[in-house]
C-alpha cells in the first residue's frame, strides 16, 4: 500500500509542472535524468539544514553536465513531506521558471528560495529540476532529497522593533499607573501649623490696660487683681535676686 501511495505522489509531482512546462502538447513525455548529468543541492550558510519560519531559505543547486549534449534548465518545483512517509505531502513549494544554459562538460550553480511556516520539527524536503536538451527532449532530476529541521527565528534583545514596542507598552501602563495614583492617593496635603501657647503672665503684664473690666463683678475683679499683683510681685523679686 505504501509503495502505491509513493508512486501516486511521484506521479502528482511529475504531472503538475507539465501545466507550466509545456502541457499544450498531449505527446509530452518527461524522462529521467541521464547518467551524464549530476544534480546536487545544499543549503547556503546553513550546515544544519535549518528551515527558519517566516524567513527566506536558500538552496544552492549545482547542475553538472558531464555528457556531450547541451541542456537548458527550465524550472524547479518541490514539496515539504513526511520524512518517514514521502507520500504524505505537508506543503507544495513554489515553482520557479528558469532559462539557464548548461553546456556540455560544464556545470552551473543557481539558487532556489522558499518560505515555510510550520511548528518546529523534522521534515523531508524534495526538489525536482526539469531541463531540456537541444532536441527539446524533457528530463527531470532530483535536486535535493533530504531531512531538514524547521526552527523558529531567534529573538534578539537588541532588536530595535522589539525595544520600541516595549517602550510603547511601558509608557502606556506607566501613564495608567500615574492616573490611578493621582485618583486615589493624589491631592494637596494640608500642613498642620504650630499652635502658639500664650502665657498668662504676658496677658497680665502687657495687655491689662487694654482689657475692658467694666463688665466683671467687683468682688471677682478684686480677687483677680490680688492674684495678678501677687504674681507680679514674686516675678519682680526673682529678678532682683
Amino acid at each position: 500500500m505504501k509503495n502505491i501511495l509513493f508512486s501516486f505522489f511521484l506521479l502528482v509531482l511529475l504531472i503538475a509542472p507539465l501545466l507550466v512546462f509545456g502541457a499544450d502538447s498531449e505527446e509530452v513525455q518527461v524522462y529521467h535524468s541521464p547518467k551524464t548529468v549530476e544534480i546536487t543541492g545544499e543549503f547556503t550558510d546553513n550546515p544544519f539544514n535549518h528551515i527558519v519560519n517566516g524567513q527566506k531559505n536558500t538552496v544552492k543547486i549545482t547542475f553538472d553536465n558531464k555528457g556531450e549534449s547541451n541542456y537548458t534548465i527550465d524550472l524547479i518545483t518541490g514539496a515539504l513531506i513526511n520524512k518517514d512517509d514521502p507520500s504524505e505531502i505537508y506543503r507544495n513549494l513554489t515553482t520557479y521558471r528558469y532559462s539557464i544554459a548548461a553546456p556540455s562538460m560544464d556545470h552551473v550553480d543557481f539558487i532556489y528560495n522558499f518560505y515555510a511556516e510550520f511548528p518546529p520539527q523534522d521534515l523531508g524536503l524534495l526538489l525536482y529540476v526539469y531541463f531540456t536538451d537541444e532536441n527539446a527532449k524533457k528530463f527531470r532530476g532530483v535536486g535535493y532529497n533530504g531531512t531538514v529541521t524547521v526552527v523558529d527565528p531567534d529573538v534578539s534583545i537588541f532588536d530595535l522593533q522589539l525595544l520600541f514596542m516595549f517602550l510603547i507598552i511601558g509608557g502606556f501602563f506607566g501613564g495608567i499607573g500615574y492616573l490611578i495614583f493621582q485618583t486615589f492617593f493624589g491631592g494637596a496635603k494640608t500642613k498642620k501649623g504650630k499652635k502658639r501657647t500664650v502665657k498668662t503672665e504676658d496677658i497680665d503684664a502687657g495687655s491689662s490696660d487694654k482689657f475692658d473690666e467694666s463688665w466683671i463683678p467687683e468682688h471677682h475683679l478684686k480677687t483677680q487683681q490680688t492674684r495678678s499683683s501677687s504674681r507680679i510681685k514674686k516675678k519682680n523679686e526673682g529678678k532682683r535676686d
